[in-house]
């Protein structure tokens, strides 16, 4: 990344004394550091670095599933990032600004979903440990690396050292796909029959909104 932001910045600055932006910034990508540099009155170059990854444990009462006395514990894991290579056109010269570009971005989730204890059956009159009730590994992926990005901006890119800079946009991320794979009483789940389910219904989650508030600072060099 540290090749692509020189080459970028070092390919967008014109001869003479420079405006270096940089932008702390936090949304619906991630975590991150944006660093920007005019190329003319009215555009500028910018790449931007996001990520972030967080991951949830909760109960669920398998009996909402038609199943009476199972305890599933599932765990959740999703895993952000992204580095964008942008242009921002400003317009009017001053604080609104379009920008398009591209998003090259590893977006994953995954869910891992096994029994919580051992789980009796009423109608078999017999109790299958945690180990027979088995496991279910379910990840969402996309095949698409490079995202095209389109958005509308806001935030003044030469007045004062410290400015806020808000981002609202969207990136094309294309269909997503999933993998499932089963061991266990629970491993049946696994089977094409609902893998294309499952991606029929997520198949509508082409465009990942982008939303992102930062800190910006302006340095002349």
């Amino acid at each position: 990344m540290r090749r692509l932001l020189l080459a970028a910045l070092a390919l967008a600055a014109p001869a003479g004394a420079q405006t270096v932006g940089a932008a702390v910034r936090g949304g619906t990508l991630g975590l991150g550091l944006d660093v920007a540099t005019p190329v003319t009155e009215r555009v500028d170059v910018r790449v931007a670095a996001r990520g972030l990854a967080f991951g949830r444990s909760t109960l669920l009462d398998a009996s909402d599933l038609g199943v009476e006395g199972l305890t599933l514990d599932v765990d959740t894991e999703v895993g952000l990032g992204s580095v964008g290579l942008l242009a921002d056109w400003y317009p009017f010269g001053t604080t609104f600004r379009v920008t398009g570009g591209a998003l090259v971005h590893v977006n994953e989730a995954a869910a891992v979903v096994r029994a919580a204890g051992p789980y009796y059956s009423a109608d078999l009159d017999r109790t299958f440990s945690v180990e027979r009730v088995g496991t279910l590994r379910a990840e969402v992926s996309y095949e698409r690396p490079v995202a095209p990005y389109l958005g509308l901006g806001v935030g003044d890119r030469t007045a004062g050292r410290f400015g806020l800079t808000v981002d609202v946009g969207a990136a094309y991320v294309g269909p997503p796909s999933v993998e499932m794979t089963g061991t266990g009483l629970i491993g049946g789940t696994a089977d094409p029959a609902n893998v294309a389910t499952l991606e029929a219904g997520l198949d509508s989650f082409r465009l990942h909104p982008v939303v992102s508030v930062g800190l910006k600072t302006s340095l002349g060099l």
